[in-house]
């Protein structure tokens, strides 16, 4: 039985994480509220977004001379 549950999710994990953020959406809009629920979405994106961009320069520093003085953007 557990093989199966192992190959079952391997083979959908796409589907399963989808499945799961969009319950964690329905939450989100349950507990806050539509505005203030999109807000929280909203702030969550943005740092992963300055995560991923801060992982790939050479570190903050750099991250905020691109930010503010926009070279090199994207």
């Amino acid at each position: 039985m557990n093989d199966n549950f192992i190959i079952f999710v391997q083979e959908n994990w796409r589907k399963l994480l989808g499945g799961l953020l969009g319950l964690l959406v329905a939450v989100i809009f349950v507990l806050f509220g539509f505005w203030k629920g999109l807000f929280i979405i909203f702030c969550i994106l943005a740092g992963i977004f300055a995560g991923s961009m801060i992982e790939k320069s050479e570190g903050l520093r750099n991250f905020f001379n691109r930010l503010w003085y926009g070279q090199n953007r994207f």
